[in-house]
C-alpha cells in the first residue's frame, strides 16, 4: 500500500470515529427502572424546538403487554391542571418499545422555556396495570447561546448585544409596569420570562407558523413574551416590550373561571398606553382618521381588529385614545381597576361599562369622539 493511500485510509478511520462520537453524545440518556413486574427503560425525550418532542420507551414483563399509555401536562395559566392522554402505537408481547411524537404544525406550537411533566402507564394481558414515576423536561430553545437577567419578578435572556443592552431593556421593562399600574393598577402577578431574539427573523423562526409581520408576541397562559430586537433598534423594542408586558399583566389581573374576553379596544389600547404616547406615525394617522371621518365606532373594536395594515393602524391609535380618555378624563386608576375587576368577575363588556362609568357602548362611542374633536 502506497504512503498516499495510508493516509487517506487513516483520514477516513478518524472522521469514522469523530462519527460515531457524535452520534453517541446525541443519543439521549435511559433510565431502568423496576416497576410493580415491568421493567421500563425511559428515554430522555428528545426536543426539536420549536416543532417537535418525541417521546421514547421500552418496557419488559412476564406477562403480554398488551397496552401503553402516555400522560402528559404543560405548565401553564389553568383554572384546573390539563392532563392530555395518547395511546402510542406498538406491537404487543412481553418485550415492547414505542415512539410518540408531540407535531406542534398539528397542534400549535409552545414558547421557550415551557415546562411540561409526563408519565408513562402499561398494563399485560391479565389487568395488572403500572405507572412510572412523573418526570420533567423544559421545552427550550437550544439553538442559541442564552444570557440571561434577572429583576423584579422578570427573568430576561438574550443571545445578541452586550450587558448594557439588556439592561436597558429591563430598565425599560420596570418602568413600563411602573406605568401600567399607575394608570390602571394591574400589574405581573406571576412574573414573566422574556426571550429577546436578535430580529424578527430569528423570532418568527421560534414559532408555528407565525404572522410574516410578527414582531413581539405575548404567551399570556405562558408569562413569556419573545420579542425580536436587534441592538441597533432599541427605542422600537423598549416600546414593544412594555406593549408586551401589558398584555401579560392585564391577562394576569382579570384570569377567572368564567373565560370572559376583553373587547379588543381595551386590551389593545391598555398596551399602546403602556408604551407611552403615540408615535408620531401613529398620531398622524390618527389625525388622519378623525379629519377623514375614517373613525371606527367602539363597538366595532370590540371585536378582533381588521386584516389589512391600514385599517389596522387607525384601530391601533384609536384604541389608545380610547383608553387615554377613560384615564384622564372618567375617573383614571381608580376606575380603570374597578373595570379590569368587573371583566375578572364574569362581566361582559356591556355590564362592565355600565356598572363602572356608568355608559353603554354607544354612549362612550360619542363621548370619546367628542373628546377627539375638541
Amino acid at each position: 500500500m502506497t504512503i498516499r493511500k495510508l493516509s487517506i485510509l487513516v483520514i477516513i478511520c478518524v472522521l469514522a470515529s469523530f462519527a460515531v462520537a457524535a452520534c453517541q453524545e446525541k443519543a439521549p440518556p435511559a433510565e431502568v427502572i423496576q416497576i410493580d413486574g415491568f421493567e421500563v427503560t425511559l428515554s430522555q425525550p428528545q426536543v426539536e424546538f420549536p416543532h417537535t418532542i418525541a417521546f421514547e420507551v421500552a418496557a419488559a414483563s412476564a406477562e403480554e403487554i398488551s397496552r401503553i399509555t402516555l400522560e402528559y401536562r404543560v405548565e401553564k395559566t389553568n383554572v384546573f391542571p390539563v392532563t392530555s392522554v395518547t395511546f402510542p402505537l406498538f406491537q404487543p408481547g412481553t418485550r415492547v418499545s414505542t415512539r410518540w411524537t408531540w407535531d406542534m404544525r398539528q397542534t400549535g406550537g409552545l414558547p421557550p422555556g415551557t415546562d411540561l411533566s409526563y408519565w408513562w402507564t402499561f398494563e399485560d394481558a391479565g389487568g395488572h396495570a403500572a405507572q412510572t414515576p412523573e418526570r420533567s423536561i423544559s421545552f427550550d430553545d437550544e439553538r442559541h447561546s442564552w444570557r440571561s437577567l434577572s429583576g423584579s419578578g422578570l427573568n430576561l435572556f438574550w443571545y445578541q448585544g452586550t450587558g448594557s443592552f439588556a439592561e436597558q431593556l429591563m430598565a425599560a421593562a420596570e418602568e413600563a409596569l411602573d406605568r401600567l399600574a399607575d394608570d390602571t393598577g394591574a400589574g405581573l402577578r406571576d412574573g414573566a420570562d422574556i426571550y429577546i431574539y436578535a430580529d424578527g427573523d430569528d423570532l418568527r423562526g421560534a414559532m408555528v407558523y407565525p404572522q410574516e409581520w410578527t414582531g413581539g408576541v405575548a404567551y399570556t397562559e405562558y408569562r413569556t413574551i419573545a420579542i425580536g430586537i436587534s441592538p441597533d433598534n432599541l427605542a422600537w423594542g423598549k416600546r414593544a416590550m412594555a406593549h408586551e408586558l401589558a398584555h401579560l399583566a392585564v391577562q394576569q389581573a382579570t384570569f377567572s373561571g368564567y373565560g370572559v374576553d376583553l373587547p379588543t379596544w381595551l386590551e389593545e389600547g391598555i398596551a399602546m398606553n403602556t408604551e407611552g404616547e403615540l408615535t408620531a406615525q401613529f398620531q398622524a394617522i390618527l389625525d388622519s382618521a378623525i379629519a377623514k371621518n375614517e373613525l371606527f365606532t367602539v363597538k366595532s373594536l370590540c371585536s378582533p381588529f381588521p386584516a389589512d395594515p391600514d385599517s389596522t393602524y387607525i384601530a391601533y391609535s384609536q384604541s389608545h385614545s380610547i383608553v387615554e380618555y377613560l384615564i384622564s378624563e372618567r375617573g383614571g386608576r381608580a376606575k380603570m381597576l374597578q373595570l379590569l375587576n368587573a371583566f375578572k368577575a364574569g362581566s361582559g363588556y356591556v355590564e362592565a361599562l355600565d356598572q363602572v362609568y356608568g355608559l353603554d357602548i354607544v354612549e362612550l362611542n360619542a363621548l370619546w369622539r367628542d373628546y377627539v374633536n375638541a
